[in-house]
């Protein structure tokens, strides 16, 4: 047998022998948690049921960037997360209300919102 009908006979054989073999992939996502964010501060993941990176939002300035899970764990009752569809914190708000979370919020900017005197 030559070596190139040789190639021809194995290449099938061990394709065949490697399909039959199970792979096991782990994903390896960690999950987080709203608990994640310290008694009394207001967060915000990238993503749904508080997955991706968690940012503390110190400020009342608009942030343009997706929000995917909110915690808004300030208990003054004064102050409200603002969660906007569209980027540059345009459009009606998604509200999440100080004391509140919100696993599965979709937005493209946020804004940590104080009544106006408080």
């Amino acid at each position: 047998m030559r070596r190139g009908s040789l190639l021809l006979f194995i290449a099938p054989a061990v394709a065949g022998a490697l399909a039959a073999v199970p792979l096991t992939l782990s994903a390896g996502v960690a999950r987080a948690a709203a608990s994640e964010c310290a008694a009394g501060e207001v967060c915000v993941w990238p993503s749904a049921n508080y997955t991706g990176g968690v940012q503390v939002v110190m400020d009342e300035v608009c942030h343009t960037t997706p929000v995917g899970s909110v915690h808004e764990g300030d208990p003054e009752t004064t102050q409200e997360m603002r969660v906007y569809a569209q980027p540059g914190c345009a459009g009606t708000p998604t509200v999440v209300r100080a004391g509140t979370t919100n696993p599965s919020v979709s937005g493209q900017s946020y804004l940590d919102w104080h009544a106006p005197g408080a």
